[in-house]
């Protein structure tokens, strides 16, 4: 190496997420009906900023835990149109961010992922035009 040279770290891409949710046509969230005496639930996780719910731009995006989800965990699989999913957020006061296509692990129990893929909620209704 030479005396002085410093290498250059390759540069994250903070926008990644915000592009993908902004270019996406639809989206893809689990929901679990609500059972006896319990309310349902949006397939997330807790953050900083509250409550993240977990969106997917497409069904592969989701890997091979889709079954574990649906018949394992008994979430139901909602796909939403891009206005469907504006309306969803902007009713969903409780969400404080998003997590885009994250990576799951462990039956679903376990969520991967880098921190440019998680969007403010109110970030993601400015980038989704509304």
């Amino acid at each position: 190496m030479l005396a002085g040279y410093r290498g250059v770290a390759p540069r994250p891409r903070p926008l990644a997420a915000l592009q993908a949710l902004g270019h996406s046509a639809g989206f893809l969230i689990f929901w679990r009906p609500p059972a006896r005496r319990t309310t349902g639930e949006y397939l997330g996780g807790r953050w900083d900023w509250g409550w993240t719910l977990f969106v997917w731009t497409h069904d592969g995006a989701v890997g091979p835990v889709w079954g574990d989800l649906v018949q394992g965990r008994g979430y139901v699989p909602h796909r939403l149109t891009r206005e469907a999913f504006v309306s969803l957020l902007r009713r969903a006061g409780d969400v404080g961010g998003l997590l885009l296509d994250g990576e799951l692990d462990g039956a679903g129990h376990v969520i991967r992922a880098e921190p440019d893929q998680l969007i403010r909620r109110t970030e993601a209704l400015s980038v989704l035009g509304s």
